[in-house]
């Protein structure tokens, strides 16, 4: 078995690693957890490329193809491998649902109003703030220290992988839930890191392509 983890920290994870809390996957890949609220989440991107019975997963590709960037972001994936019955997650975990997302959000401060609508939400409350990890340098670096990353979430703007090329990184960050909204699209959440991207402090609900490949958030059941 080959650990795609470390327990030790380094220049990437430091910070995060000062969590204590872990859990392995069926691989052996080591992830920090945190408790928000009643939740108990993946507090870094899933990193596995097998489902719990063994069976390889069919995306779960690295950002740029650089292994460098494995424990830094994780992996993306596609929709249909985050649906299937056969579970990416650790044992006792599943990706995260809508309804996942929406008790976190609900936890950390978002209004019963803006909870179920669709588009940028949050942001009198700056939601995305508190979900980002804090920035040695860029925009995150001129708003309330107190509120980014608040909650020891450490979303990173990974981009994500469509139709062969990696775009976006540093931008956005794209996580897919376990839902689906119509044959072809399934249920997203983003965050946007950009200097020009006037919603840095909100969190996005929408629905995009089950092609794309993007990060993926455990929840304990």
């Amino acid at each position: 078995m080959v650990l795609a983890a470390t327990t030790s920290a380094n220049g990437i994870n430091n910070a995060l690693y000062q969590l204590e809390d872990t859990v392995r996957d069926a691989e052996g890949n080591i992830y920090r957890t945190v408790t928000i609220g009643d939740q108990v989440w993946l507090a870094e991107g899933l990193r596995s490329t097998q489902f719990q019975d063994g069976s390889a997963v069919r995306s779960g590709v690295i950002p740029n193809d650089d292994e460098a960037n494995l424990l830094k972001y994780g992996r993306l994936y596609n929709w249909h491998d985050v649906a299937d019955e056969r579970n990416l997650c650790p044992e006792g975990w599943r990706v995260a649902t809508d309804e996942d997302w929406k008790t976190l959000e609900r936890s950390i401060g978002m209004s019963e109003e803006e909870l179920h609508q669709e588009g940028w939400r949050g942001g009198d409350q700056d939601i995305g703030l508190q979900l980002k990890e804090a920035q040695t340098d860029g925009p995150l670096k001129k708003m309330d220290q107190s509120l980014v990353n608040k909650h020891k979430f450490f979303a990173r703007p990974v981009g994500v992988k469509w139709n062969g090329f990696y775009i976006t990184e540093g931008a956005y960050t794209e996580f897919w839930t376990a839902d689906s909204a119509s044959d072809s699209k399934g249920i997203i959440r983003t965050l946007a890191y950009s200097w020009w991207n006037s919603h840095k402090g909100e969190i996005r609900r929408a629905t995009s392509s089950k092609e794309y490949m993007f990060s993926v958030r455990c929840v304990r059941i």
